[in-house]
């Protein structure tokens, strides 16, 4: 059971819609002070997905299901050199920094608080999270769709709320996925966690048609986007350095 009913919906006391529409404000304050600056950054996670598909109710309402207190925070990757640049920017739109975080993995990674709010801030010239994977760096505001779904699919622990990320993308956006190829065809440890991710995120449509909590014909667009990603995937040529490791043994980074 995917633990979401239509009932449970109704019953929800946080105006999540509001929540995420005034995180996304803030986000796009701190981009534009960011160009304004010249600093290099891109709006990742749950509010840059919901940036993607808020103008589809059926790629929004998939995606807030599994965020019914809303989002937790506005997560930044900033290019390296910009680090001390962008931090800077987040002290005149008088977000406070959390000073252990600062002292000890301050070059790394800082986390930014204003009332209720989080920015999480990774200072990264290419995706330094569960698997290395560069970042295309001509977007605008947030990681493109290609990305963004790469961001999700390289995690290695993921919960229900990263895979309704997965499919929300997938919904809206019929990604071709030509990068997500190139790259676990060469990294047998991305491919790992790519392809299982997509397999549960399979699963994950088959339990909101089980629950009824969505119709199996408007889902069938991001079945099949899934099952068509997984088999190019699982069907491209491997190269070289594509090298299985025994799963007992770690293959992923942890940040």
């Amino acid at each position: 059971m995917s633990g979401i009913t239509p009932f449970d919906t109704q019953l929800r006391k946080v105006d999540v819609d509001k929540m995420f529409k005034d995180y996304l404000s803030d986000a796009e304050k701190i981009y534009e002070k960011c160009k304004e600056k010249g600093i290099v950054a891109l709006l990742y996670g749950s509010i840059a997905v919901y940036y993607k598909v808020k103008d589809n109710k059926l790629s929004s309402d998939i995606m807030k299901l599994y965020r019914r207190s809303g989002p937790q925070d506005i997560n930044f990757i900033v290019r390296t050199e910009d680090r001390e640049k962008f931090k800077q920017v987040m002290y005149n739109l008088d977000y406070t920094p959390y000073f252990h975080l600062e002292k000890t993995l301050g070059n790394i990674v800082s986390m930014f608080f204003k009332e209720e709010k989080v920015v999480r801030a990774y200072y990264f010239n290419e995706m330094r999270f569960s698997h290395v994977i560069p970042v295309n760096w001509n977007s605008e505001f947030t990681l493109n769709e290609e990305d963004l779904l790469l961001s999700k699919l390289q995690i290695h622990f993921t919960l229900d709320k990263h895979l309704s990320d997965v499919i929300s993308l997938l919904l809206k956006y019929d990604i071709e996925g030509n990068k997500i190829i190139e790259l676990t065809s060469a990294d047998w440890g991305l491919w790992k966690d790519v392809t299982d991710n997509l397999l549960k995120a399979r699963d994950l449509v088959g339990r909101l048609i089980t629950d009824q909590v969505k119709e199996r014909e408007e889902l069938m667009p991001v079945i099949s986007r899934l099952v068509r990603l997984h088999g190019r995937i699982m069907n491209s040529q491997k190269k070289p350095s594509w090298k299985p490791i025994p799963e007992s043994e770690k293959y992923w980074r942890d940040f």
